[in-house]
C-alpha cells in the first residue's frame, strides 16, 4: 500500500495521510511497510559497488535504487531487532522495519524511484544481517590505517562462516579504499591462531559447523541445511560433514564437536507460528507471498503454487464421485484440506473442528488420504486412529505436524475421554503430553485431525459441544471400474499442482470467510447423524419451551421411552435427556410447591 508524502521535501507521511492501492494519484509517496517487511539502507557505497555485491552475492531481492544508493526489501527474521549495524562485508546500514519506520519512500516529485525485482522478499542474507556483533566499520581503510589487524580480527568474529573468503574477497577489493597486493592478502586471510587450546579448537570447529549448516533446534531435535539447501533432521549426516571439516581428527574430537552443536545451537520456541513453505513463495495468515524463504521452517511442500494452473481431469472425475457432483460439497472438501494448512492457533480456533469421511469400503475415501500424505509430506503427518490418539506412547507423534490422517478407524463408540482430546486438539487448546523418561508438558497443537470409517460411530457425549466439533462427510459413490494407475494418476506433477490450487484456495476462503461452506448434502447427512445419535432430538424438535416449563422430569422422560419405543430407536439415560433440555430450552429440574407438596419441575436456569 501507498501512503501519501506532503511536498516534495517530506520523507514522512502526515497522520491523516491518505493511502491508495496505486500511487498514481500522489506527487509524493512512500510505501506502507508490513510487519514481514525489512528494508536494508545502504547510502555509504558507489551504486556500481551495490551492484557488485548484489550479483556476488546472488541477491535478487526487490530493489529501490535512491538518489545516495539503494533500499533493499527482504522478509524479517521472526526475532529481528536492531536500528542500525556494521555488517559482515565491512561497512554500516540503517534497517527499517516497523517498529522503527511506517514507511519508505518510494516516488518523489512526481516520479517512481527505479525498482527491480518488484513484489520480491528474499531472506535476509548473513553478509547484509546483524547477526555479528560489535563488528568495525572497514570502508575506505587505507595501507596506514591498520587494515591488516582490523581484517584479520574481522574473519575471526566471522566464525569461519561458509561465505568467509567470499566476503574477505569483496572487502579487499571494494570497500577498502585501496586493495591489497594479493600476496598480502593471502597471508592476511589465512592465517590462524596457532596458539589455540583443545578447547578453543572445539569451540571454533561448532561454531565454524554452527555458521556453515545454519544449525538450529526445534522440538528437541536438531535441524541443520545440507548440500542441497534442505533442512533435515538426519545427525549421521552431519557427523559426516563434520568428520569431513575436521581433519584427521579422532572419533572424540568429533563427538565433542557433535555435543557442543547440540548444546549450542538456537532454540526455536515450540509455539513459533511458521509458514508452509512452497518451492515459489510461502504460505502465512492467510496470503501467498512469492519469496526465495531460507530460513527454517518444518512444513515444506516441494510444489509450486499456481494460482492459474490447469484442471486435471482425473482429479476433477475424482472429487466428483467423492461429493456426488456437489458443488458445495466440493469447496467444503477444499476447505478441509486447505485447513491442514492454517497453523496459527489464534485462528485456527475460530473453526475448531474434526472431520470423519465415511462411506462404504472401495470408494476412494482412504486415497483421498493417501493423496493428502504425499501433498503435505509424510514427516508432517501421523496416522494415529480415536484410540491410539489417547494412548500416551503415541500421542507424541502429533507435536509439530499439519494433520491427523487415521485411516479406516474401529467400529466402536468415542469415549469421553477421546472425547475430550478431540475437541481440545480441534480447538487448538492446550493439552498435556509427556515423551518417555521425560516430565510431561502443555503444548497447543495444530494438526487437523481428519479420520475415514466405513461405520457411522457413535458417542458416549451426545451434547451440543460435539455437534459443533464434528463434520461427517458422507462418501457413498462408488467408481464403475478398477483402474490400477488409479492413483499414479492423481498424482502426477500436473495433478498436484491443479490440487494445491484447489486447497490454497480453499484456504483463502476460510482466512476470508473465517467458516466452512454450506453444502446441504452434508448439513442432512450430520443432522440424520445426530438425531439418530442423539434421540432426544427428534423427540424434542415439536416441543416449544412452555410445553416443558413446570413438567416434572418422569412426566416428559416418560413420553420421551414411549415415543421411542414406537419408533424402534434407542432410549437415551435420563441424566443425558435433562442436560439436553438444559442446553436446548435453558431449563433444568428445581424443587417447586404444587398442592401443598414439595417436588422436582422443570424450570428456567
Amino acid at each position: 500500500m501507498y501512503v501519501e508524502y506532503k511536498d516534495d521535501n517530506s520523507k514522512h507521511a502526515t497522520n491523516d495521510a491518505d493511502v491508495s492501492e496505486f500511487s498514481d494519484s500522489f506527487r509524493n509517496a512512500g510505501w506502507l511497510l508490513t510487519d514481514n517487511d525489512l528494508v536494508v539502507d545502504i547510502d555509504n557505497l558507489p551504486k556500481e559497488t551495490i551492484k557488485k555485491m548484489l550479483k556476488t552475492f546472488n541477491i535478487n531481492t526487490q530493489t529501490v535504487w535512491t538518489d545516495r544508493g539503494v533500499h533493499l526489501y527482504f522478509k524479517k527474521p521472526a526475532t529481528f531487532r536492531g536500528a542500525g549495524a556494521v555488517t559482515p562485508l565491512g561497512f554500516e546500514v540503517e534497517y527499517k522495519h516497523l517498529k522503527n519506520t511506517k514507511s519508505v519512500t518510494i516516488k518523489r516529485k512526481g516520479e517512481m524511484r527505479e525498482i527491480e525485482n518488484q513484489g520480491v522478499r528474499e531472506a535476509l542474507p548473513f553478509v547484509l544481517s546483524n547477526s555479528v556483533s560489535k563488528l568495525d566499520s572497514l570502508l575506505g581503510l587505507e595501507e596506514n590505517d591498520g587494515r591488516n589487524q582490523k581484517l584479520y580480527k574481522h574473519k575471526m568474529k566471522l566464525n569461519r562462516h561458509k561465505h568467509t573468503d567470499a566476503i574477505l574477497a569483496f572487502i579487499n577489493d571494494y570497500i577498502f579504499a585501496e586493495p591489497m597486493e594479493q600476496s598480502e592478502f593471502e597471508t592476511v586471510s589465512r592465517s590462524s591462531d596457532s596458539g589455540s587450546t583443545d578447547q578453543d579448537e572445539h569451540y571454533a570447529k561448532a561454531t565454524e559447523i554452527m555458521n556453515i549448516f545454519q544449525t538450529v533446534i526445534y522440538g528437541d531435535t536438531l535441524y541443520f541445511k545440507d548440500n542441497d539447501g534442505e533442512f533435515t533432521d538426519d545427525t549421521a549426516i552431519l557427523r559426516q560433514h563434520i568428520f569431513r571439516l575436521s581433519g584427521p581428527k579422532k572419533t572424540n574430537f568429533i563427538d565433542e564437536v557433535m555435543k557442543q552443536v547440540e548444546y549450542r545451537s538456537h532454540r526455536i520456541p515450540s509455539n513459533t507460528v511458521f509458514p508452509i513453505r512452497f518451492k515459489n513463495g510461502i504460505l502465512q495468515d492467510g496470503e501467498f507471498i512469492p519469496i526465495n524463504y531460507q530460513e527454517f521452517t518444518p512444513y515444506i511442500i516441494d510444489i509450486d503454487y499456481d494460482p492459474e494452473a490447469e484442471p486435471v481431469k482425473e482429479v476433477d472425475e475424482y472429487i466428483d464421485l467423492l461429493t456426488n457432483q456437489d458443488d458445495g460439497y466440493k469447496k467444503l472438501l477444499h476447505e478441509i484440506m486447505g485447513h491442514t494448512l492454517i497453523v496459527n492457533p489464534e485462528f485456527k480456533r475460530l473453526m475448531g473442528k474434526f472431520f470423519i469421511f465415511v462411506g462404504d469400503g472401495g470408494n476412494g475415501k482412504g486415497t483421498l488420504l493417501t493423496i493428502i500424505r504425499s501433498i503435505l509430506d509424510r514427516k508432517n503427518v501421523t496416522g494415529l486412529s480415536i484410540r491410539n490418539m489417547a494412548d500416551e506412547r503415541y500421542f507424541t507423534t502429533m507435536k509439530g505436524k499439519l494433520a491427523n490422517l487415521g485411516d479406516d478407524i474401529q467400529d466402536e463408540p468415542i469415549n469421553n475421554d477421546q472425547m475430550k482430546l478431540l475437541k481440545n486438539i480441534s480447538t487448538c487448546d492446550y493439552v498435556s503430553m509427556r515423551q518417555l523418561y521425560k516430565q510431561s508438558e502443555d503444548v497447543e497443537l495444530t494438526c487437523t485431525l481428519i479420520f475415514t470409517s466405513n461405520h457411522i460411530l457413535k458417542s458416549f457425549e451426545k451434547g451440543a459441544s460435539y455437534k459443533r466439533r464434528v463434520l461427517w462427510l458422507p462418501m457413498y459413490s462408488k467408481p464403475t471400474k478398477k483402474d490400477p494407475k488409479f492413483i499414479t494418476k492423481l498424482t502426477t506433477p500436473a495433478a498436484m499442482k491443479y490440487w494445491i490450487r484447489l486447497i490454497v484456495d480453499g484456504y483463502m476462503r476460510l482466512y476470508n470467510n473465517v467458516e466452512f461452506t454450506q453444502s446441504v448434502s452434508v448439513n442432512k447427512f450430520n443432522l440424520d447423524y445426530h438425531n439418530e445419535n442423539d434421540t432426544s432430538g427428534l423427540f424434542l424438535q415439536d416441543f416449544n419451551k412452555e410445553d416443558i416449563e413446570g413438567l416434572r422430569p418422569p412426566e416428559i422422560y416418560d413420553q420421551y421411552e414411549v415415543f421411542c419405543e414406537e419408533n424402534g430407536i434407542n432410549v437415551m439415560s435420563r441424566k443425558q435427556f435433562q442436560i439436553n433440555i438444559k442446553e436446548d430450552f435453558g431449563l433444568t429440574p428445581k424443587p417447586i410447591k404444587k398442592n401443598g407438596k414439595t417436588m422436582r419441575a422443570y424450570q428456567e436456569v
